[in-house]
């Protein structure tokens, strides 16, 4: 086999997680150090511009060191067709601070610019979990009150000899301008120029419950009061449907849309568990999700509702498509498609009107299925069973490819090649749980990036896969001289296609790992007592079952004539191509990275068939292509 096209091949699927992983990084932190300048810049420009005129040379200067910083590194962003705009408005945010400008102007510009890229750059603002705001108080007392005091004042014992003065968290006027994303940041990065450090030896949880408890000193409890029950009585909740919602708003905001919204904003600051009680409803995630999209199209901005769209899917109900097809199939599969037909409608600009109805009937879908997941089909039995489904499913591809690889090895008496085929699929689950890891707990890689990944790598899979079938058929010309194939195989092997081996196992086994943990999480936390452990038990049991089926495939591989386990092994390696085609179609088209055209088809997941357009295509001409291949070298051989 060619070892260098095979090394490609790998550098690609490995470059995936690592440049997606990378870019996430440095996007992260470069835009997190732009979101909080222009926090910096909102908040603390009008305290030292007032009516045209500088009151702090000083601070004067600062801003406009900021927001030249601002103006480059928002030049400096990865390329998007938002990107430019924002560069002008940096522009113009450098040329008002230098004119002098009016504070509100300055203020305003640089919230709407710090909602835009967060929007334009996706750029995740919630904690990855509700942070535990009432353990707060006693890690402020030993990491802020020395220099906030103990009441949030800035008066602590530390702060007469800081210059400028701690910030007072109790200055309703100034805190008003402060959310709790901003504050995060503060605590995050320091700030250059005063005794504010960046406290980066605290974990992310830490930090978001420093940010939570800080927000609370410019709100009273008789405003906290008055926003809890404003939020039992379910009054102004429509602002507040996610935790990115009550990080990104400010009092003054939450001021200005009336009613009890700051009160209840106040409340939240408090307790955000109120609006993510938890995490155990990725269906409501879904609902919430799709109800911002809708929200953004209606004002007009069609890419954002697109990949809201995306994101209700990919991050919620997507995760519970296993527990679902065990309590109702159908349901299932009626709301996928509904949620599929928004996102089309969304993408094609259809009217307002017609988008409104999409979304709604896949509200109300989500709505039955989330009834149908909590009901009394909610059982044991059924965890168990969605946990055996999950792990047959997702394993099954995999261990085809496995035991095919093992007979072959054992076949051509290469059993000391095993080693090899065992490193790969050992390499490709380290690899995957250290994706997991990563993704969750260093950065946040979206379920886009998931899908993405899992695309990628999927059809890679699919075109070595074609190049090993082909491979093989084409060493059945040779199965009447047995020992002839011994030796050319012992031959191919030391010139490397060991690492080829070691190649097909690491693709078949990588691009199912990370997604099964997904789908082991989600399920884990719908259920309960002893759907837990039945959780474990149908993994278990799964996980046996795929043993005995790859014992069992190796076991009939062996006692094959050479020349039909060759032929076999072609065509089980081939078909398996167009499987991995098909799902890796569909998976970047779950990413919003190709269009699908849905068509009247049966869907079958586990042979990689969905009923759109593109998918189909590309199977039917890999069929094509497979057909007249093993027929013409079929052929070749007979003449």
């Amino acid at each position: 086999m060619h070892c260098r096209l095979l090394t490609l091949l790998l550098f690609i699927v490995l470059s995936v997680d690592g440049a997606l992983a990378q870019e996430a990084v440095a996007l992260d932190r470069g835009a997190q150090t732009i979101l909080h300048l222009l926090d910096y810049v909102s908040v603390e420009y009008p305290q030292f511009v007032q009516a045209g005129k500088v009151v702090n040379p000083t601070e004067y200067a600062e801003q406009i060191e900021f927001a030249s910083q601002i103006r480059d590194m928002v030049a400096a962003l990865p390329p998007i067709a938002e990107r430019e705009a924002y560069a002008h408005r940096a522009e113009r945010l450098l040329a008002l601070i230098k004119t002098r400008s009016d504070g509100a102007q300055v203020a305003a510009l640089a919230r709407e610019m710090q909602r835009g890229l967060i929007t334009a750059y996706r750029i995740p603002i919630a904690p990855k979990q509700v942070p535990a705001v009432s353990t707060a108080a006693p890690l402020y007392t030993t990491r802020c009150a020395a220099c906030h005091g103990s009441s949030g004042n800035g008066a602590g014992p530390q702060a007469t000899a800081m210059t400028p003065a701690p910030s007072n968290f109790r200055d309703v006027k100034r805190q008003s301008a402060r959310s709790v994303f901003g504050l995060f940041n503060t605590i995050t990065l320091g700030v250059n120029g005063t005794a504010m450090p960046a406290f980066t030896d605290l974990s992310d949880e830490e930090r978001w419950r420093l940010a939570f408890y800080v927000s609370q000193f410019a709100a009273s409890d008789a405003q906290r009061a008055r926003g809890a029950r404003a939020w039992q009585r379910g009054e102004g909740r429509a602002p507040f449907n996610s935790l990115a919602t009550v990080v990104s708003m400010t009092a003054a905001e939450a001021r200005q849309r009336g009613g009890e919204t700051e009160d209840i904003l106040a409340f939240l600051r408090a307790e955000p568990g109120q609006v993510e009680p938890s995490a155990r409803s990725p269906i409501a995630f879904s609902i919430a999700t799709l109800g911002r999209s809708l929200g953004a199209y209606g004002a007009g901005n069609a890419e954002e509702a697109y990949q809201l769209a995306v994101t209700a899917y990919l991050e919620g109900f997507e995760l519970t498509e296993a527990s679902l097809d065990n309590r109702d199939r159908d349901l299932r599969a009626r709301t996928e498609s509904a949620m599929m037909s928004y996102r089309n409608a969304v993408k094609a600009r259809k009217p307002l009107a017609e988008v409104e109805a999409l979304h709604d009937a896949a509200v109300t879908l989500l709505e039955e299925s989330q009834q149908r997941m909590t009901g009394p089909a909610a059982s044991a039995t059924a965890d168990f069973v969605s946990s055996l489904i999950i792990i047959l499913r997702e394993g099954l591809e995999a261990v085809l490819v496995l035991a095919a690889m093992a007979a072959f090895l054992a076949r051509t008496g290469r059993r000391d090649s095993l080693p090899w085929l065992h490193a790969g699929w050992i390499g490709a689950l380290l690899l995957g749980g250290l994706t997991w890891v990563v993704s969750s707990k260093l950065i946040a890689v979206s379920g886009a990036h998931r899908e993405v990944t899992e695309g990628v790598t999927a059809l890679v899979s699919a075109g070595l896969l074609l190049y090993v079938g082909f491979w093989l058929h084409g060493k059945a010309s040779a199965v009447r001289w047995n020992q002839f194939i011994r030796n050319q195989m012992t031959t191919a092997i030391g010139r490397g296609a060991l690492f080829s081996i070691a190649l097909v196992s690491f693709l078949a086994v990588y691009r199912e790992v990370f997604e099964t943990v997904l789908f082991y999480q989600a399920l884990w936390l719908q259920a309960e007592g002893n759907g837990q452990t039945a959780v474990v038990a149908g993994f278990a049991v799964g996980f046996t079952a795929l043993v005995v089926v790859a014992w069992v495939i190796a076991r009939m591989s062996v006692r094959l004539p050479l020349g039909a386990f060759f032929a076999a092994s072609s065509v089980l390696l081939a078909m398996m191509a167009i499987v991995f085609a098909g799902q890796g179609i569909a998976a970047l088209q779950e990413a919003g990275k190709l269009a699908a055209s849905r068509i009247n088809f049966p869907s079958i997941p586990l042979l990689g068939i969905y009923p759109n357009l593109q998918g189909l295509a590309l199977q039917l001409a890999l069929l094509t292509i497979i057909v007249i291949g093993f027929a013409y070298m079929r052929g070749s051989r007979r003449a």
